[in-house]
């Protein structure tokens, strides 16, 4: 799904009671974001949530079940496989 897809309002919502920070394909550091430790693996999430606490998780799980995407979790370390990271993903 493509950040055009979404609902505006309720990113706009989740953007009001977020702590961290959330990037969409058109901001500054989105690729960066996005980049995994394995380059063979290139995914484009329609969000990335960097969740800065436990309220902000359940609230970006909350906005993508709203949604309809798919939920990945990308948490550090060196996965071979690209974590969990999927195309069109929050």
């Amino acid at each position: 799904m493509s950040i055009g897809a979404l609902d505006r309002t309720a990113l706009d919502r989740l953007r009001s009671r977020f702590a961290g920070e959330l990037i969409l394909p058109d901001d500054p550091g989105y690729d960066a974001a996005r980049t995994l430790f394995n380059a063979m693996i290139e995914k484009h999430p329609a969000v990335i949530a960097k969740c800065a606490s436990v309220a902000d998780v359940a609230a970006a799980i909350r906005f993508g079940r709203e949604q309809s995407l798919e939920i990945a979790v990308r948490d550090g370390g060196h996965g071979v496989a690209g974590w969990a990271l999927t195309d069109g993903a929050s």
